[in-house]
């Protein structure tokens, strides 16, 4: 099943982004962390007006255990996989250099969607500050939170509470505006 696309006007609302509605924090076991206590979120995609840039918390982490897609929350199996991040090669992965993000991978459609509205990824593109990389090899980090993180989050001083997924970037191409935008950038 796949999940309905939400808009506000007609921007398209990326799945995981939070409402209004959705804002109270607690602490649970999350299927998308293993199993493992985790900083959970209330759900009520669709109440409220739309958070753009505050990705919701447990969604964000199952967009990325699953593999799916960050703006239409379907499979990314058998897609163009394409990063819109901030993030540097650095040396905390498992392998020296690569890249570590918290926004969740995109079909190269929905990449293109994004730019197009959005207009904090328009103004990063723009100013070099957001990276357009095709992915081809990727996998799967659970942050875990100190418990002070917990506590601002649930009021609950927990130490290492699941948080927010990362992508592990293994393998990618770098790629410009034009290859995403198929010339219309």
């Amino acid at each position: 099943m796949s999940a309905l696309q939400l808009f506000f006007g007609a921007v398209p609302v990326p799945y995981t982004a939070s409402w209004t509605g959705e804002d109270d924090f607690f602490l649970a076991r999350c299927r998308y962390a293993a199993g493992q206590v985790a900083i959970c979120q209330k759900e009520s995609r669709g109440s409220g007006k739309p958070l753009f840039g505050k990705p919701h918390m447990t969604r964000q982490r199952e967009v990325i255990s699953k593999g799916l897609c960050d703006l239409c929350g379907r499979t990314l199996k058998n897609s163009t996989k394409v990063s819109l991040s901030h993030a540097r090669p650095q040396a905390k992965g498992a392998r020296a250099l690569d890249i570590l993000q918290v926004e969740p991978l995109l079909h190269h459609l929905c990449a293109a969607i994004s730019a197009r509205h959005c207009p904090s990824l328009k103004r990063d593109i723009a100013q070099g500050a957001i990276q357009i990389r095709q992915v081809t090899r990727h996998q799967v980090q659970i942050a875990l939170m100190d418990e002070i993180a917990a506590m601002e989050f649930t009021g609950i001083a927990h130490p290492g509470a699941a948080g927010h997924a990362k992508v592990q970037l293994l393998a990618w191409k770098d790629r410009d505006l034009a290859w995403l935008t198929g010339g219309e950038g």
